[in-house]
């Protein structure tokens, strides 16, 4: 007859005796201990300026009224909406361009509701403008395009005056102007 197997006095599985004792936390005036919390650092971009010596180009919109007050009013409007947006408080770290966007369409709504340009019927929009262009008359002129260039992206300007009249420029995206090709349409004789 077989023995069942007996357990060892000694496991193998003994606790090792020279691993300290939690120590009770001794009731302190201010409570238990809390653990401090780990400081996250928060996400600054940094801005960075972009210089070339190549020339630019501008996607821009504009508003033309036909006075200054007028001008200043819808001046006025685009600039408290933008100190709403940047006064709302957001976790994005892209806030800056999507209050920028949203700006845009801002922008487009009024342009197509007040806007005394030709452009009106596209929210304002001019397209790409770049120096040495070709300039439509009723539209820019070359003191606009110079206004233009001299604009910096994400900033409204207070309007400005020209031989058009009072202009709410907004430049929305700028680029390396990069000439391109002209296209040449041959017309051919019609075949009979």
């Amino acid at each position: 007859m077989s023995e069942q197997p007996q357990e060892p006095e000694k496991t193998i599985f003994e606790r090792d005796k020279t691993a300290k004792e939690p120590k009770p936390v001794a009731d302190s005036p201010k409570g238990p201990i809390k653990p401090k919390p780990k400081i996250k650092k928060a996400f600054v971009p940094t801005k960075k300026t972009f210089t070339t010596d190549k020339p630019m180009e501008h996607r821009v919109r504009t508003i033309r009224m036909t006075s200054i007050e007028s001008a200043k009013m819808i001046w006025e409007t685009l600039v408290d909406y933008q100190n709403e947006l940047a006064q709302q408080e957001m976790d994005d770290p892209d806030k800056p361009f999507h209050d920028w966007e949203k700006m845009e369409k801002f922008f487009t709504r009024l342009a197509k509701k007040y806007s005394a340009c030709m452009s009106k019927a596209l929210g304002g929009s001019l397209g790409w403008i770049y120096q040495g262009m070709e300039i439509a008359p009723h539209t820019m002129n070359q003191e606009l395009i110079d206004c233009i260039m001299k604009s910096e992206k994400l900033k409204l300007e207070e309007p400005l005056k020209t031989k058009l009249g009072f202009h709410i420029i907004m430049v929305c995206e700028s680029q390396v102007h990069t000439p391109r090709e002209k296209i040449i349409v041959e017309e051919k004789p019609p075949l009979f």
